[in-house]
């Protein structure tokens, strides 16, 4: 009947005023996001739990059980998953450094994407 109608109505009216209050609250970060996720370059897994602002041990341990990155046996490094690196979440740096007695050796970082650290925020906020 008429009065349930325009209850409802009212009531729609409502969570739609309520709906476009959030959405305008929301949209300075929604448009950080956005702005970090398509950013140039990569973070060091320090950098971007700092960036995070967790612990490292607390990220990486997100990451290993995330399968984001491992490390190989007998190796010191962590290394990106390949479906990460495909991705855009993750990516490696080489280098190539001189060793105090002249010779060179190459070293390997896996970095973390601003796509990716977007992603690891999402993550961060689910399991807290």
């Amino acid at each position: 009947d008429l009065p349930e109608a325009l209850r409802l109505a009212a009531d729609l009216a409502e969570q739609n005023s309520h709906l476009q209050l959030v959405v305008s609250e929301q949209a300075p970060k929604v448009e950080a996001l956005n702005r970090i996720a398509v950013a140039e370059g990569s973070l060091c897994i320090t950098d971007a739990a700092k960036s995070l602002q967790i612990k490292r041990k607390d990220l990486l341990k997100i990451m290993q059980e995330r399968k984001w990155i491992y490390r190989r046996t007998g190796s010191t490094h962590f290394v990106a998953y390949q479906d990460k690196i495909q991705s855009g979440v993750m990516e490696h740096k080489y280098a190539t450094v001189e060793r105090p007695d002249g010779t060179e050796k190459t070293t390997e970082q896996a970095r973390i994407t601003p796509k990716g650290l977007v992603r690891l925020a999402d993550i961060i906020r689910e399991v807290a």
